[in-house]
């Protein structure tokens, strides 16, 4: 649900947290705005920290659990930005709950503790490590380091969706001591949506990166490189996908004796993988080469 544009931000709010927040008025619940402040303070946190890395906002959407940020640069080059961005959220949740565990023993005015209950919980459960909460976020971008980008959007993907079935059972067995419980049942279908759409989105996300990725090292720059050996009829996706963010792959063609044929580079396989077919092998990139060497002789 759009609410509308702040300097060419996108300002929106998922329709789930407004069905959450008429579920909470009819039963009297009177923490509603506790609990919308809390997620806007969460969210500041994580645009304030997404300005300080320079990075340019598309769209902010509140969710039940925090919210999302829409960035033209976070697209997984850079894992330490992405997990700073990604940690300002709980940090400010819990920041919260700190400070106002300090003002309500010190002031007597106002009751805070759900407040301060409230941003204690969302700090923490965002922790967990599941797509698409942040927790999620910072184990996908510390496992590309290992893994590679995709396979990280994976392992992410599938954390979030038994995170989901954990509190789905959890809703129905603690719905019938307490309705409001009934709530995590939303939540869990919501959040299982949501880690179903980062497995889906995979193909649009991983060829967002390699079109980034692609020009990397930019001119006069320096770049760590790994070297990769791969025979000849390996395919151009198989090894793109275990490409880290981090270093700039270099791969070592060989034959089935061994022999090496030749040397093919990162930005010729992302070229390679967005203009044919992904199926293409590295030994096929190699043949304009071979022939030309042929001829030489």
């Amino acid at each position: 649900m759009r609410l509308g544009t702040v300097k060419g931000v996108d300002l929106a709010v998922n329709p789930v947290v407004v069905l959450l927040c008429l579920i909470c008025l009819s039963t009297g619940t009177a923490e509603i705005l506790w609990i919308i402040l809390a997620l806007v303070l969460h969210e500041a946190g994580h645009v304030l920290a997404a300005c300080a890395c320079g990075l340019k906002l598309l769209r902010v959407e509140l969710f039940p659990f925090g919210g999302q940020i829409l960035t033209e640069d976070l697209v997984g080059l850079n894992w330490k930005r992405d997990i700073l961005a990604a940690s300002a959220g709980p940090a400010a949740s819990l920041f919260s709950s700190g400070l106002t565990y300090i003002m309500e023993r010190n002031l007597s005015l106002v009751d805070f503790s759900f407040f301060m209950e409230f941003n204690l919980l969302l700090g923490l459960f965002n922790l967990l490590p599941a797509l698409p909460l942040d927790g999620g976020r910072i184990l996908k971008a510390f496992c590309s380091t290992r893994v590679g980008l995709r396979k990280a959007t994976v392992i992410g993907s599938w954390s979030g969706q038994v995170l989901a079935l954990i509190l789905f059972a959890a809703g129905l067995f603690l719905g019938f001591q307490d309705p409001r419980a009934f709530n995590l049942l939303l939540i869990a279908g919501f959040l299982g949506y949501k880690a179903r759409e980062e497995l889906q989105m995979i193909p649009y996300a991983f060829t967002r990166y390699l079109l980034h990725k692609r020009l990397l090292p930019a001119e006069n720059d320096m770049a760590d490189g790994i070297l990769t050996v791969a025979h000849s009829g390996v395919a151009i996706s198989r090894i793109l996908h275990r490409i880290l963010p981090d270093n700039i792959t270099v791969v070592l063609v060989i034959d089935g004796q061994g022999k090496v044929i030749g040397i093919v580079t990162e930005r010729v396989l992302i070229e390679a993988m967005l203009t044919r077919d992904p199926l293409t092998t590295v030994g096929e990139l190699l043949e304009p080469t071979v022939r030309c060497e042929d001829r030489r002789k």
